[in-house]
């Protein structure tokens, strides 16, 4: 809890003392933890390198591989209009070149 201020305000209006600060309740409680008992917390890592070598060991290669197949999507539906554009100019350069 924070501490709480209290205002009396009747009897500073009737005191005109307005250099006195409010009074405080200083009920504040500190939380417990029934577990800890005072140690230092030991990393799991101990560097920069250990916490990028196990990113990439796990969660890099999923990522990559639904990243690799959203480019092959693309890619696929890219070359598929550009395979039909050259079957037209193909067409087309036979069309003309008989004229």
């Amino acid at each position: 809890m924070k501490p709480t201020v209290k205002h009396n305000l009747k009897k500073r209006a009737l005191r005109n003392d307005t250099t006195r600060f409010p009074q405080i309740e200083c009920n504040y409680h500190t939380v417990a933890l029934p577990s800890y008992r005072g140690g230092c917390l030991q990393p799991r890592f101990r560097s920069f390198r250990n916490i990028s070598r196990e990113y990439f060991r796990t969660e890099a290669r999923n990522e990559f591989r639904a990243e690799a197949a959203a480019f092959v999507a693309i890619i696929v539906t890219a070359v598929i209009p550009i395979l039909n554009n050259m079957h037209a100019l193909a067409d087309f350069l036979r069309a003309v070149g008989t004229l």
